[in-house]
């Protein structure tokens, strides 16, 4: 069981490092395709989009289809999409490239989930789950400050190619078959979405995504402005950034029953609004930009899991769509954030990109001080459906 399970979490890696790696090349990506930064930074947009879109029709379109052959055809699928980016001699060819990547992507990571949490078994489905999400986690700890260290795009789509083929030969020989789960149609899906209080809270979770990503996506950019960061100074920011972002993820649990999920994510909203707000000096040394970024990372990962726990109190029956829903509500977010920060570099100046994001976090305060009032509660949740 654990050997299949751990193959499934190096392809979650493998996804997680394709996902976030642009915000380390994106200077690389500029110079080799000769675009401005800011259309750069739209693969990032052109790939949370995507992903946010696809995710639930893949879901619904492919409900009947074994589990392990949509694992292994999506796995393929992005292996080809990231071959695809690493041969691009074009941006639209990098951009058409990201796209296929992104509807893999979509298609693989609910997937394994479902069959992680199929293989584990009742007894040890939470170990699993967590395992295989973990995988995305660690990207950002070892994937994409790697990606970042190689230096150039094409070097770095190829360590994500490798990843897929690692994680594709792995589980073909590995993975059994597995009958696909009970089917959530999009209707189902969009009548979870009136659920009183749910709007609200995925709004909120959007904008956080939105705030974090207009400055991570940028990040070096940022960084070679402020401190003249070489290669190896931006992975050292973002290993940094990767550990502070995995012990925030795993306080947040503690945290959310210790003082409820509602101050969990006011603590959140309103420390990394802090942070970015005060970005443009912090970031001018080397210690102050690890400060920062620890206590942005560390802070920002407190939301999501308790923003689950908010939204499984709100409507215990309907907890499995609501997580799927509160996923899918990140990618929007982060979508937004690549146009906005590039019409922040365009119109301002990339260190204008943390007041800007702190502006965003304070509306998504205000929201969920609004939607804390209201009928979203935190409070220990049901028996999920």
């Amino acid at each position: 069981m654990w050997p299949r399970i751990l193959l499934l979490t190096l392809g979650t890696f493998a996804i997680g490092t394709d996902g976030f790696i642009v915000a380390g090349i994106l200077g690389a990506i500029s110079t080799e395709t000769h675009v401005s930064i800011s259309t750069a930074g739209r693969l990032v947009t052109a790939f949370a989009v995507v992903y946010a879109i696809s995710s639930p029709l893949i879901a619904s379109l492919t409900a009947t289809v074994p589990r392990r052959r949509l694992i292994l055809g999506a796995l393929l699928v992005f292996i080809l999409g990231n071959a695809g980016a690493a041969l691009a001699t074009t941006y639209a060819g990098l951009l058409a490239a990201r796209v296929v990547a992104a509807l893999a992507s979509a298609a693989f990571t609910p997937c394994a989930s479902v069959a992680a949490a199929t293989l584990a078994g009742p007894s040890h489905r939470g170990r699993a789950l967590s395992l295989v999400l973990g995988g995305i986690t660690m990207s950002t700890i070892v994937g994409v400050p790697l990606g970042a260290w190689i230096g150039g795009f094409r070097a770095a789509f190829w360590l994500v190619t490798g990843l897929g083929v690692a994680a594709l030969l792995g589980l073909a020989r590995l993975l059994p078959d597995l009958p696909p789960p009970p089917a959530v149609g999009l209707r189902d899906r969009l009548k979870a979405l009136r659920t009183p209080g749910v709007p609200t809270t995925l709004t909120v979770t959007a904008l956080a995504m939105a705030a974090g990503f207009t400055v991570y996506t940028y990040i070096g950019p940022l960084l070679t402005e402020t401190l003249r960061a070489d290669a190896g100074t931006v992975s050292l920011v973002l290993v940094v950034f990767g550990c502070a972002g995995t012990l925030g993820n795993g306080l947040s649990g503690w945290l959310a029953d210790r003082w409820g999920a509602r101050q969990t994510v006011t603590v959140s909203l309103v420390v990394v609004m802090g942070v970015l707000a005060c970005l443009p000096t912090l970031a001018d040394t080397l210690p102050g930009t690890l400060v920062a970024i620890t206590l942005w990372n560390g802070a920002g990962w407190l939301l999501l899991p308790a923003q689950q726990l908010r939204l499984l109190s709100a409507a215990p029956h309907l907890g499995q769509i609501l997580i799927s829903l509160n996923a899918s509500a990140m990618y929007p977010g982060i979508g937004s954030a690549g146009l906005l920060g590039g019409w922040i570099i365009d119109i301002w100046d990339v260190r204008a990109l943390g007041p800007a994001a702190a502006l965003i976090l304070a509306v998504a305060t205000i929201l969920h001080g609004a939607s804390s009032r209201g009928r979203v509660k935190a409070r220990k949740p049901e028996a999920v459906a």
